[in-house]
């Protein structure tokens, strides 16, 4: 245990964590009144205002997020203050649809992201393509989770754990809470995970940032040593600005997770109230972690080839030595850190393993298979996805960061489906299904030749804008009256609804 960076009290802690996981799993279950894909999938849409709130939190901020992002304030500077404007972005596209596509959920009673894409285009071809696209980029996600679970418990217990320990217990207890408790436990646990984190890097902060002064003289000094991180950025990266918050902003709006978690709400009012309250939790997140990157560009400038993945761990290592309240605050966020890479892991396997039983399996060999069948069967592919997933991401030599570059550029060729859906009622199946395709070829082929930014615009980016060009070139002259007050608010949504019904 001596050769733990963080010592035989943050491994108490971490264990306790992992425990009091596996038992929220089983809380959940005995709350759940039965079987049923929503009560499963999404808790019997019976998430509150604060729980949603920091479940959706958690599911947008990943391990890569709080490792990564200080690195690159680190290595870039001042100008990666952006990063904050990134994650607002998300809130911002919820806004444009989530409110209106929660009323149009709870009326359908819908349960997956494809359950509003047959509702809203009625193309069964449309849907499953929808529904491959999903597939195919956050299963590339959750690797990419796993694969980061081996690397954050290896680096962070200094080699003392193996990569391949991190992988194979973290991900078997993610698969034991989320078969368990389904929707429930894994909200309830992100709730944990975002508590200990916020808690903990307001905490570091608070201890070593002693007011203006100090943020003062740090500045001062990099002006002074290293002035390329404090210069004003140019053209190129203005561009690359804009374009990330457009990838990130419609990417991450549209994650199937996140979906769900808006089909999940309690209420209208819980869906406003967490939205209005996530506008802030940027200022909490991400500015502390872009401050943590930048601390280090003086705190470890007399250290030799720091890589800004390395960046996290090495100031938490250091701060861990100064007090006894730094040591405390570092084992919250290093719990932190790890809880965000799990939270992330059991949110896209939940909503994995519901497409392909319901949208994909549900709608082709299984038509008629019962609602409690498909629960079970869709827990059988939790398991199976997980094992798949980490034995690949086990093996030795084998690169899949290619495909996992692709997930956001990918995943965003949805987001018109979602946003014009609700917004542009002329929007078909044909428009819809003629832009997802080209959007998703011009994507993955930029990136997979190598090519994935083009005069600074991500090539998800360029993708979207053909994306959304053809939707609107292959649309309808007029919208059909019945898709019209199903999408447009403040139409008569009760009698369409029983117009559809019947």
């Amino acid at each position: 245990m001596s050769g733990l960076p963080f010592g035989f009290g943050a491994l108490v802690f971490i264990s306790l964590y992992l425990a009091a996981m596996i038992g929220l799993g089983y809380i959940a279950k005995q709350r759940r009144q039965g079987e049923t894909l929503s009560e499963f999938y999404l808790a019997g849409n019976g998430l509150g205002g604060l729980v949603l709130l920091l479940t959706l939190y958690a599911t947008q901020y990943s391990g890569n997020t709080l490792l990564g992002y200080p690195g690159e304030a680190f290595r870039l500077g001042f100008y990666w203050i952006m990063s904050v404007g990134f994650m607002m972005s998300i809130v911002v596209v919820y806004l444009l649809f989530a409110p209106d596509l929660f009323h149009i959920s709870r009326r359908y009673r819908f349960v997956t992201p494809g359950d509003w894409i047959d509702h809203r285009f009625r193309s069964p071809v449309l849907t499953l393509t929808a529904s491959l696209v999903f597939t195919v980029t956050i299963s590339n996600y959750l690797l990419a989770q796993l694969m980061a679970m081996g690397h954050v418990v290896s680096g962070l217990s200094g080699d003392a754990i193996p990569f391949w320990s991190g992988v194979v217990v973290l991900g078997l207890i993610i698969i034991v809470y989320e078969t368990v408790g389904g929707m429930q436990a894994v909200a309830w646990t992100d709730c944990l995970q975002g508590i200990i984190l916020m808690v903990g890097l307001t905490g570091i902060l608070a201890a070593v940032l002693t007011g203006p002064e100090s943020m003062a003289r740090i500045s001062e000094w990099i002006i002074a040593n290293q002035p390329s991180k404090a210069s004003v950025p140019e053209g190129g990266a203005i561009r690359t600005w804009i374009s990330t918050i457009i990838l990130i902003g419609f990417g991450a709006a549209v994650y199937p997770q996140a979906i769900q978690r808006i089909f999940a709400a309690r209420s209208s009012s819980a869906l406003r109230r967490s939205l209005s309250l996530m506008a802030f939790m940027p200022l909490i997140t991400m500015l502390a972690v872009f401050l943590v990157g930048i601390l280090g560009i003086q705190q470890l400038s007399s250290m030799d080839g720091i890589t800004p993945d390395q960046v996290m761990p090495v100031l938490l290592r250091e701060w861990a030595q100064q007090s006894t309240w730094m040591y405390v605050m570092t084992v919250l966020v290093v719990t932190g850190v790890l809880a965000a890479v799990m939270s992330t892991a059991d949110s896209v396997l939940l909503s994995l393993s519901s497409i392909l039983a319901k949208d994909i399996l549900g709608k082709t060999w299984l038509q008629k298979a019962p609602e409690a069948d498909l629960t079970r069967i869709g827990k059988r592919l939790s398991w199976a996805i997980m094992g798949v997933l980490m034995l690949i991401a086990l093996t030795p030599r084998l690169s899949l960061w290619g495909l996992i570059e692709l997930k956001m550029e990918i995943l965003i060729q949805t987001a018109p489906l979602f946003v014009l859906g609700i917004l542009y009622p002329r929007l078909n199946a044909r428009g819809a299904l003629a832009g997802l395709l080209a959007g998703t070829a011009v994507a993955s082929v930029l990136t997979l030749a190598g090519h994935g930014k083009l005069w600074g615009w991500h090539a998800g980016v360029i993708g979207l804008g053909l994306n959304v060009i053809l939707c609107f070139v292959f649309s309808p002259p007029a919208a059909s009256p019945a898709v019209a007050r199903s999408v447009i608010p403040g139409q008569n949504t009760q009698t369409t609804a029983s117009n559809h019904v019947s």
